[in-house]
C-alpha cells in the first residue's frame, strides 16, 4: 500500500488512495493510523476509490505545534477531500474518527454521501470518562 503526502492548510497529512470509483473514506481510531485498514483497502479498492488518511497528529501525518480539536481534524478531511478533487464521500469511522466524521457531517452534510460509526458514538462522553 503505497502512502503520499498533502500539505493541508494547518497540517501535513499522509494517506493511502487506491482504487477508483465511487469514494469511501476510512478514519481511525486514537492512536491508530491508515495501517488499520491494510486488509480492508485491497478489497475494497476492487470496486471503488479508498481514500485511508492518518489523522493530524497519527501515523505519518504532521503534528502540530498548537492545540487542536475534532472540528479542525474534520476541516482536515475537508481540505483532503478537496485537494483529491472528491465532492462527495462515504466515510467509514472507528473510535476517535467517529467524532470526527459527527463534526464532518455538522458542517458539511452536502458532501456525505453517508457515514458509520464502529466503536464510536453520536453521544458525548460523560465525565467519568
Amino acid at each position: 500500500m503505497n502512502t503520499k503526502t498533502l500539505a493541508l492548510p494547518n497540517a501535513t497529512i499522509s494517506y493511502a488512495d487506491e482504487g477508483n470509483g465511487e469514494p469511501i473514506v476510512l478514519l481511525h481510531g486514537f492512536c491508530g493510523s491508515h495501517a488499520y485498514w491494510e486488509k480492508v483497502i485491497p478489497e475494497l479498492a476492487k470496486n471503488c476509490r479508498v481514500i485511508a488518511p492518518d489523522l493530524r497528529g497519527h501515523g505519518k501525518s504532521s503534528v502540530t505545534e498548537s492545540d487542536y480539536s475534532i472540528q479542525d481534524m474534520a476541516e482536515d478531511i475537508k481540505h483532503l477531500l478537496d485537494k483529491l478533487e472528491t465532492d462527495k464521500a462515504t466515510i467509514f469511522s472507528h473510535s476517535l474518527g467517529g467524532y470526527i466524521v459527527l463534526a464532518f457531517a455538522e458542517r458539511y452534510s452536502e458532501r456525505l454521501k453517508g457515514f458509520s460509526l464502529v466503536h464510536s458514538t453520536a453521544y458525548p462522553d460523560s465525565e467519568e470518562l
